[in-house]
């Protein structure tokens, strides 16, 4: 090497150093534009001091600002100020800048500096200022880049063949204002033998929104039937991903399972955007792409469960580290009609906020349930069974999913184990493909009801669908609700998935549902058994009244609640009373009970029948029944 090559090699490098290290840090939090001899800084305003630029503009809009260069040595120094575009590294994520000859666009193109070198004596502060002219079309958004003040060669080593330039910056922060589009992904995730007992994750993670993200990550591996292998915290992520910038990162997975092929996903998110990517990993090549052996491992592993469901539950009922990040949102239970979406959310409640019955359509309106954690809390949202509508109440219910589904965290779709996927599990399988940024969870629910190998047919065949239609679950998940068994370990694969939050609701609480409307759902439940067929379906109950009797004593309270039942149609009256009135009041004590339980106090329960015409046809009558 030449020594001209090398004093231009002792120039780039220390001018990587200045901007890399002494001014923007790795990937951690950014850093003060100061390198101990001086500093670059935004111009103090009537508030103080300012870190970095701030700034805003419409498109076709010019906004001006000073920036301060203060010269801390005894010399006199000589700088050259210009604009700089920023981007994330390949190396760390970290926050970098173009250098001073490289093409200029955004914030760079768009600064015009009033001076474009400066001299600052000793011991002085100067300042500079700018203008910022946005062009008429320039996408709205986050423009990152910095004000950079780059020194002069130093004239006594340029005899030596040696330049050392150093630079430091002051951050621009630029939003171009208009519509905002926040959007991540997780890209190209692979996982790769390292050593004797470990796999490296590799994954990208890349902006495709128009602002900046400060992304977050979990790392999961679950086994065959989702036991759940690792979860943690991804750490080393960029503390700001640009706008349109990508970086890869690794992650060390020790000892994962030698003879036990593996789903490996990595969930990240930031303020308005989620995304995550899954892939299979097994130690032995062999156990990849072998369905039938999938099929016999699961049969397998489904009986060890069964074997082991003491262990598991020890397994999955461990509290999580009091150091992790708490967690809290909304994670919704969507399927056909009954598909043991209200048994399963009761289950992981532990207790009643949702009415269950062996007859389909049992739910009618989205019961939310609430499951606290020390680091996470759930809220369940049990929907009404989605289906083909044949009157204007199922319409109502079918648009009350489909609602529901677009504004949480998680979908979980349940699916039973004892029935082969039908038309309608394919129907709603179908619309859960549109839905792109919402992890969904398919859960096998009902497994206590058949052998392991229809368990294993069921997960490849749930598997196939999501192929079929272009997506990939999250998790797949079996559960036995009514077994208990694998139920917390639900609850442990969709903690992860939800946003970084403090809780929602306040300790203790297990639903927002109002009173009067679970009383009405006891009420109805209750109702439902023992009748014919085609009744259920034409049952609504309203609450009219909760009052407390008076003048009892202090220690013997006794609330009054008067209810009414509603049918469609007169014949359906002697249905719903049963022969001198012995239905109604088999109705009465069995949901007192449950009401007793709930409220904490005995009730005195005065149900009427009534009829309301074809009140499922009925928008007027819809209305006045709650739907």
């Amino acid at each position: 090497m030449t020594a001209r090559a090398r004093a231009a090699a002792g120039t780039v490098l220390a001018l990587l150093a200045g901007l890399g290290v002494l001014l923007l840090g790795g990937a951690g939090p950014a850093v003060a534009a100061d390198n101990g001899q001086w500093s670059v800084l935004p111009a103090a305003n009537k508030l103080g001091q300012r870190p970095y630029f701030y700034l805003s503009a419409a498109p076709g809009q010019a906004v001006t600002d000073s920036v301060t260069i203060a010269n801390r040595t005894d010399l006199p120094r000589t700088f050259r100020l210009y604009a700089a575009d920023a981007y994330n590294t390949a190396r760390d994520g970290g926050f970098a800048l173009r250098g001073p000859d490289e093409p200029r666009t955004a914030t760079a193109a768009w600064a015009k500096l009033e001076r474009e070198r400066i001299t600052v004596p000793a011991k002085t502060a100067l300042s500079v200022g700018f203008t910022l002219a946005v062009p008429d079309r320039a996408e709205p958004g986050d423009h990152p880049g910095a004000i950079v003040a780059l020194e002069d060669r130093p004239a006594d080593t340029a005899a030596r063949g040696i330049g050392v330039q150093q630079a430091v910056a002051a951050r621009v922060y630029l939003r171009v204002t208009g519509p905002t589009a926040p959007a991540l992904a997780v890209e190209d995730l692979r996982t790769t033998r390292r050593g004797a007992a470990g796999a490296e994750i590799s994954y990208t993670l890349h902006n495709l929104g128009n602002v900046t993200l400060r992304p977050r990550a979990v790392l999961t591996a679950s086994g065959a039937l989702g036991r759940s292998l690792l979860s943690r915290n991804l750490t080393g992520l960029p503390a700001e991903l640009l706008p349109g910038q990508e970086v890869r990162l690794r992650a060390r997975w020790e000892d994962p399972p030698a003879l036990e092929w593996t789903q490996v996903t990595v969930a990240a998110g930031a303020e308005g955007a989620t995304s995550r990517a899954a892939v299979g990993h097994a130690a032995h090549p062999a156990l990849n792409g072998l369905l039938a052996a999938a099929l016999a491992l699961v049969a397998a592993v489904w009986s060890a469960l069964g074997a082991a469901s003491g262990r598991m539950a020890r397994m999955s009922d461990r509290s999580p580290e009091t150091t992790s990040p708490h967690r809290a949102g909304f994670a919704c239970f969507v399927g056909r009609p009954n598909a043991g979406k209200s048994t399963l959310t009761n289950a992981l409640v532990g207790t009643k906020v949702a009415i269950t019955s062996n007859r389909p359509q049992t739910t009618r309106h989205t019961v939310r349930g609430i499951v606290h954690r020390p680091d996470a809390q759930l809220v369940l949202v049990d929907t009404p069974g989605l289906h083909k509508p044949r009157t204007l109440l199922g319409e109502r219910l079918n648009d009350v999913v489909r609602a529901t589904w677009t504004e949480v965290d998680v979908i979980g779709f349940c699916l039973p184990a004892d029935q082969k996927l039908g038309p309608g599990d394919k129907f709603i399988a179908k619309e859960l493909a549109g839905i792109k940024k919402t992890p969904k969870i398919a859960i096998i629910t009902k497994t206590d009801l058949v052998e392991s190998k229809q368990v294993g047919e069921q997960l490849i065949a749930v598997h196939q669908l999501a192929e079929e239609l272009g997506f990939e679950w999250a998790e797949i998940v079996p559960v036995s609700a009514v077994g208990d068994n694998q139920v917390q370990l639900l609850a442990d694969l969709i903690a992860p998935m939800l946003p970084l939050s403090p809780p929602l609701y306040p300790e203790g609480d297990l639903t927002d549902e109002p009173e009067m409307v679970m009383v009405a759902e006891l009420i109805r439940e209750a109702a439902l058994e023992g009748v014919r067929d085609e009744l259920p379906h034409s049952i609504a109950v309203v609450v009219e009244e909760m009052i407390p009797r008076e003048n009892r004593p202090a220690d013997r309270p006794l609330l009054d609640i008067h209810a009414n039942l509603y049918i469609e149609r007169p014949s359906q009256k002697g249905i719903i009373i049963g022969p001198k009135g012995a239905r109604l009041k088999e109705v009465g004590m069995k949901s007192r009970k449950h009401i007793e339980a709930l409220l904490g106090t005995p009730v005195f329960l005065d149900l009427h029948v009534k009829v309301a015409k074809d009140w499922q046809r009925d928008p007027k009558q819809l209305r006045k029944l709650g739907f």
